[in-house]
């Protein structure tokens, strides 16, 4: 296997290319008007424009992204958490500490996806994630 990404399905991909762009650092790596394909430290995400005559019929439906949520490891929460206050993007929920070893909070982005920005921390969590 040479890559796995999610493609999430949404009519505003300017609102998506935006949010990813400024709050994650992403890099476009394939845009036109029906999809665009982000790159992030090496990680990859599509969006498509659900209303593109060639995408295939089971992209028809915006509600797929719906229980969907990327989790975002990063090295430090806090200054994550910060830029996204910064840059007015709505959090879910507090910055809090969790069972486990880990830090995180949720940011919801334009297309309905919530992001779950998370800090392993050494002392827990090893039993799970190696």
């Amino acid at each position: 296997m040479r890559h796995l990404y999610p493609i999430v399905t949404t009519p505003d991909l300017a609102r998506c290319r935006a949010f990813y762009v400024e709050a994650l650092g992403a890099r476009v790596l394939f845009e036109q008007d029906w999809y665009l394909h982000l790159s992030v430290d090496g990680w990859e995400i599509g969006f498509l424009h659900p209303s593109h005559p060639r995408r295939l019929p089971v992209f028809a439906h915006t509600a797929l992204t719906r229980g969907l949520c990327l989790a975002l490891e990063v090295e430090d929460v806090r200054a994550a958490h910060a830029l996204m206050l910064a840059r007015g993007f709505e959090l879910l929920g507090q910055l809090g500490e969790h069972p486990g070893g880990e830090l995180s909070f949720s940011v919801m982005d334009p297309a309905g996806t919530v992001l779950n920005v998370v800090e392993r921390r050494a002392e827990g969590g090893a039993e799970f994630f190696g």
